[in-house]
């Protein structure tokens, strides 16, 4: 009888072992959607309706302060005497500028990145998505680190090329790392472990769970991903475009002020 109770008691742990491996493998797996194809995804989306602009902003705020800073060039070397080198001028605002320039260059490559991820990558729909999400669900429970901590540099080099190949959605090579890790999902590290052992594990799988999910809601909770419902409003993406086409429409007015001052300089005018 005693005996029986014990098998009961390790049994339950087992199942409770189970039931917490497939929640965390949920979890890691909306993570991995989220990271690795639905987060890009939203980025995509963001460069095409609002990125663009935002660029455009960050240009004409460029060419303000360029002009601002022209003005007070022009205006230092007039109150000293001193012919006014238009190039030399200019050549300083290159290097002053220059840290400024690198980032509207480096957010303009970003953007051209993104609209070519958005024209070469092909949603995948119907049974090519399934098998994907299958697929990709299988190499999770039998490969990812957090739930085999004690994986061979192998699996763990597997589950790198899984996870490239969910990214990109190669159905092919999943299919491969699938056949190729088969032998994989038979493995059953505690088949033949002691009721202590088993507590041990349910222990850290509850640890383990806690902190998956919560990366999950701090996923869901962050940008880009929490940008995806407003970015399908086009009410709020209307807004968001013209409030900043009126701070670049700013820009540019505050630009032309600076301009229309230093010109009345060189002609020997004033700055007021």
């Amino acid at each position: 009888m005693e005996e029986a109770v014990e098998l009961d008691r390790g049994q339950m742990l087992r199942e409770r072992i189970e039931g917490m491996r497939r929640d965390i493998a949920s979890a890691l797996l909306r993570i991995d959607e989220i990271t690795l194809q639905i987060n890009p995804q939203i980025e995509a989306d963001y460069a095409v309706k609002i990125g663009c602009y935002e660029n455009e902003l960050l240009q004409a705020q460029i060419a303000a302060r360029r002009s601002k800073r022209r003005l007070a060039l022009v205006q230092a070397r007039i109150n000293r005497g001193e012919t006014v080198d238009a190039l030399e001028i200019e050549n300083q605002l290159d290097a002053e500028l220059a840290a400024w320039e690198a980032q509207l260059q480096a957010r303009v490559d970003d953007y051209l990145e993104k609209l070519k991820k958005r024209t070469h990558s092909e949603a995948m729909i119907g049974q090519d998505a399934e098998e994907l999400k299958a697929l990709h669900r299988e190499l999770v429970k039998r490969l990812h680190p957090d739930l085999h901590g004690n994986q061979s540099d192998r699996e763990r080099q597997l589950f790198d090329v899984a996870q490239a190949a969910f990214k990109t959605g190669d159905l092919d090579v999943l299919r491969s790392l699938e056949a190729a890790t088969r032998y994989l999902a038979k493995r059953d590290v505690l088949a033949y472990a002691t009721e202590d052992e088993l507590a041990v594990e349910c222990e850290l799988l509850e640890i383990q769970l806690e902190m998956t999910k919560r990366r999950l809601e701090q996923l869901e909770a962050s940008a880009p991903y929490n940008l995806r419902d407003k970015l399908r409003n086009i009410d709020w993406v209307c807004a968001r475009v013209d409030d900043i086409r009126a701070r670049i429409a700013e820009q540019n007015k505050v630009k032309k002020e600076y301009d229309s001052r230093c010109h009345a300089l060189e002609e020997g005018g004033h700055a007021d």
